[in-house]
């Protein structure tokens, strides 16, 4: 197998693990969190699920890209 399609593949799986995360991170602070509880006047499951999420995962993406993701030469046959 040609090693580029190893590495688009590893690749693959980690962006859609990081995905699946996201999403499962967002059910559970929505769903799991007690409506009552706030934070500065807006309910903690929203500020948990709709602004410290997306800027975890902007970070965890940046961290992914920078250490797990390889540079690929597509010029060159094989």
């Amino acid at each position: 197998m040609n090693p580029i399609v190893s590495i688009a593949r590893r690749e693959a799986l980690l962006s859609v693990l990081l995905a699946l995360l996201y999403l499962a991170l967002w059910a559970a602070c929505a769903w799991l969190v007690p409506p009552a509880l706030t934070l500065a006047g807006w309910p903690l499951w929203f500020v948990l699920s709709c602004l410290f999420n997306p800027l975890l995962f902007i970070v965890l993406c940046a961290l992914m890209v920078r250490w797990c993701f390889k540079a690929v030469n597509l010029e060159a046959s094989s």
